[in-house]
C-alpha cells in the first residue's frame, strides 16, 4: 500500500506525533509512505514539503524575503501593520481578502500535491491538520482543491480539531453554530483568527467544497465522530471510523523506584515529594490548556509541598525558571521535542493534570498513564474515553479549580489510592498501543480503497 499523509510540519507536539509514529509502523510493514507538511523542519528523506512559494510570482517572493530580513526588527508594538503592509504589497488581492474575513486558502503549492498523487500511484491520502496558522505563510493547504484531490485518489480526514467544520475556529468551546452556518461569532480571535465576522460565509465556501468531494474520516473519538456526523462534512462523507489516537509503550513507560529517585534527585527533587506534571505547548498562554485554572488550585492548597514541571512553560530553546506560590514549586520547562525526554519528565511524577478548557482526544494523557502518573483532566472532548473516573485518574468539570484541588490533595493523603491508580492507569494505557490502532487503521483503509473503486 502507497500511503501519503499531510500535515502543517513534522515536528511538533501533540497531534502531530501521530503521522510520524504512522508512517514507521508503514515502513515496518513494507508500505510506501510520505508525510507531505507546509514546512520542513527535519533531514527526513520521506518528509516533502508544499513547495508554496515556490509557486508564487517573483514579486511575491522578494517581497516575503524583504519580510524575513527585517522580521527580526519588526518586534516593537504595532509592528506587525508594517510586515502586512509589505504582504499587500506583495500579494494584495490575497492580503485584502484576509482584511475581509475570508479564510485564507492561497495556498499555489497544493497543485503539487495532486502531480504527486499521480505519479506516485498513491492508495491512500490521509489529511491530518490542514489549516497551521502559526506557519511563516499563515497556512499552507489550499481546501477549495479538495474535490479534485478526493476523485484522484481515496481522501481520508483525521479529525484532530473542529476547524474543518467551522466558518474559523479550531475549537468552537461552548458555542454550537458550526451545526447550522456559523456567523454571529462569539469569537473571531479563537484560532485561526479571522479579522470580521465572515464565519457565516466561510462556512458555506467549505459546505460548498464537501459537496463536491468524496472521503470519509477517521474520528481520535466517540465524541468527535458524532460531531462530524452532525456538521457540513456529512454532505461528502462516506464513512466515519473511530481510531483512538496511541501511545508508543516502548518510549512512555514506568521506571524502576530505584531509578525514579536517581532522576529526582538529578533534578534536585526531595525523594519524598509529591510531583504534579502538566504538558503542552505554550503551556502557560494557549488560552485552551487553561494553565490559569491549575494555578488557582494550587494556591487553595499551597501549604503542600509539590514540584510542579510545567513542561512547554517557556519556548523552546529558552531557559527555565521557577515560580513559588507558598509550598508549591512551579518549575517551568521549555516545550521538549525529544519524546524519550518527556516519557522521564511524566515517569518521574505522581500525577498528570490537564487542565484544558477544549481537546479532542488529548495524546499526553495516554502518554502521561503509561508512564505512571494518575491523569487529572477536564472532561472535555473524549476525556472520558481513555479515564474511569475514581478508577484509573479523575475527571473534573472544566474550570474547575476547587475540584481540581480536591482530587490532588487526594492523592496527597491517600497514598494507597494513589499506588492503586497508577497501576490501573498503566494498564489501561495499553489499550492504545500503536499496535492495536494500527491494525484499526489498515484494516479501515482497505475499506476505503475498496469503497472507492467499487462505487467509481
Amino acid at each position: 500500500m502507497r500511503i501519503v499523509q499531510v500535515l502543517p510540519e513534522d515536528i511538533n507536539g501533540g497531534a502531530f506525533r501521530v503521522p510520524v509514529y504512522l508512517h514507521r509502523e508503514y515502513e515496518k510493514l513494507g508500505f510506501r509512505s510520505f508525510l507531505v507538511v507546509g514546512e520542513k523542519h527535519s533531514n527526513w528523506d520521506f518528509v516533502i514539503e508544499l513547495p508554496n512559494r515556490d509557486f508564487r510570482s517573483s514579486w511575491a517572493k522578494f517581497l516575503l524575503k524583504v519580510e524575513n530580513i527585517f522580521s527580526s526588527y519588526l518586534n516593537f508594538r504595532g509592528s506587525w501593520r508594517i510586515k502586512e503592509f509589505i504582504r499587500f504589497i506583495g500579494q494584495p488581492s490575497r492580503q485584502l481578502k484576509i482584511w475581509l474575513g475570508y479564510e485564507d486558502f492561497d495556498f499555489p503549492g497544493t497543485s503539487f500535491l495532486i502531480d504527486f498523487l499521480k505519479k506516485e500511484r498513491i492508495d491512500i491520502l490521509n489529511l491530518h491538520v490542514l489549516h497551521g496558522f502559526w506557519l511563516k505563510d499563515r497556512g499552507f493547504f489550499d481546501l477549495r482543491l479538495l474535490p479534485q484531490i478526493s476523485k484522484i485518489t481515496p481522501t481520508v480526514f483525521t479529525l484532530h480539531d473542529m476547524w474543518l467544520i467551522t466558518g474559523h475556529c479550531s475549537h468552537s468551546f461552548d458555542c454550537e453554530r458550526w451545526k447550522t452556518g456559523c456567523g454571529s461569532c462569539p469569537d473571531i480571535t479563537i484560532p485561526p483568527a479571522i479579522r470580521r465576522d465572515l464565519s457565516h460565509k466561510n462556512w458555506l465556501i467549505k459546505k460548498s467544497i464537501y459537496q463536491k468531494s468524496s472521503f470519509w474520516c477517521i474520528a481520535p473519538s466517540e465524541w468527535m465522530a458524532r460531531m462530524a456526523q452532525k456538521s457540513i462534512l456529512s454532505y461528502g462523507l462516506r464513512g466515519v471510523e473511530v481510531i483512538y489516537n496511541f501511545v508508543d509503550l516502548e518510549t512512555f513507560r514506568p521506571l524502576k523506584s530505584s531509578e525514579k529517585l536517581r532522576l529526582k534527585k538529578e533534578f534536585g527533587i526531595p525523594h519524598n515529594s509529591f510531583v504534579l506534571v502538566s504538558a503542552g505547548k505554550s503551556l502557560r498562554t494557549n488560552r485552551w490548556k487553561g494553565f490559569d485554572v491549575l494555578v488557582e488550585a494550587l494556591k487553595t492548597i499551597s501549604d503542600e509541598y509539590i514540584f510542579v514541571l510545567a513542561l512547554g512553560g517557556t519556548g523552546y530553546g529558552e531557559k527555565q525558571y521557577v515560580e513559588q506560590i507558598g509550598n508549591v514549586k512551579i518549575i517551568y520547562i521549555p516545550f521538549e521535542k525529544d519524546h524519550r525526554k518527556v516519557a522521564i519528565y511524566y515517569a518521574i511524577s505522581d500525577a498528570f493534570v490537564l487542565t484544558s478548557r477544549a481537546e479532542n482526544f488529548p495524546l499526553s494523557v495516554i502518554e502521561a498513564s503509561a508512564c505512571g502518573a494518575v491523569p487529572i483532566a477536564s472532561d472535555v472532548g473524549g476525556v472520558r474515553e481513555m479515564i474511569r473516573d475514581g478508577e484509573n485518574g479523575f475527571v473534573v468539570d472544566s474550570g474547575n479549580y476547587v475540584k481540581f484541588a480536591e482530587r490532588i490533595k487526594i492523592l496527597i493523603e491517600k497514598n494507597k489510592l494513589l499506588r492503586s491508580m497508577r497501576i490501573k492507569a498503566i494498564e489501561n494505557s495499553k489499550r492504545f498501543s500503536i499496535e492495536n490502532q494500527l491494525k484499526k487503521y489498515i484494516n479501515f483503509f482497505q475499506r476505503v480503497v475498496d469503497d472507492f473503486y467499487k462505487y467509481r
